[in-house]
């Protein structure tokens, strides 16, 4: 069973409808309508074969189903923020990978004895 491509700001619209309980609230937290973030999860369970959220008059609850793709989903989320930052940082030369090329010979007459030509340093700033 393969699940259609899922866009991140139907995670996100699942993320903010379980942390406030309504799809209103979530559809203001996210700056779309109301239907946008109705329909986008009705599509998002469609599409993985469960209901994630019980619906009633006072807002929405999530399923079991519910509440275990949500901590899944959290957690992918952060990786992809995480990703995302970090190739920013690389790109803007905050972070990255420095390799130092060192000559035999002088390992061979410092006070480092070890018999290495080169050697990596991963640097953070």
């Amino acid at each position: 069973y393969r699940v259609k491509t899922i866009e991140l700001r139907h995670l996100r619209y699942v993320a903010a409808a379980a942390e406030h309980g309504s799809f209103r609230q979530a559809a203001l937290a996210e700056g779309v309508r109301v239907s946008a973030i109705s329909r986008r999860i009705r599509d998002l369970e469609d599409d993985v074969g469960a209901t994630l959220f019980i619906r009633h008059s006072a807002g929405v609850r999530l399923t079991q189903a519910g509440q275990h793709f949500v901590s899944r989903k959290r957690h992918a989320l952060r990786q992809i923020d995480i990703a995302t930052q970090e190739a920013g940082a690389n790109g803007r030369g905050e972070i990255g990978l420095l390799r130092i090329r060192v000559d035999s010979g002088w390992v061979q007459n410092s006070t480092l004895s070890a018999p290495f030509t080169c050697f990596s340093i991963y640097i953070r700033l």
